[in-house]
């Protein structure tokens, strides 16, 4: 990424297997086909796995994080992303600071508060602060 042009952005949704009672309150398919219709031109791509802490997550993370993207990671409180996803940035070879990292919580939020979140979250200039709750 070059000083003054704007990051290009990604979002890779962590979904804790749809089963963890803080994203109850979250339709994935309706947030995600929202996110494309409503923002996909901001965004180079999405993509939504059940466990990006786990090894098959972090092979992911390995394949698809590049240091030319921006990524914006909705899952789980923000201080846990930062201990579940820095194996998986590690083994891309990608830094988790706020150039290429922007975490996004999900936790205790309902669709539409996510959407609002991610929609914040590509409005962010790559020198500011993670997005919080």
């Amino acid at each position: 990424m070059g000083a003054t042009d704007p990051p290009r952005k990604a979002l890779l949704f962590c979904t804790c297997s749809g089963a963890c009672p803080s994203m109850e309150k979250i339709d994935f398919w309706e947030l995600a086909e929202r996110i494309r219709l409503e923002l996909g031109d901001r965004i180079e791509f999405m993509a939504l796995h059940p466990r990006l802490c786990e090894e098959d997550g972090e092979r992911l993370m390995q394949r698809i994080l590049t240091d030319t993207l921006q990524f914006i990671t909705p899952a789980c409180a923000e201080k846990r992303q930062e201990k579940l996803l820095r194996d998986g940035f590690a083994k891309a070879g990608v830094p988790m600071d706020p150039t290429h990292w922007i975490p996004v919580s999900m936790a205790q939020e309902d669709t539409n508060a996510v959407f609002e979140k991610v929609k914040a979250a590509l409005g962010t200039a790559v020198t500011t602060a993670p997005v919080r709750a």
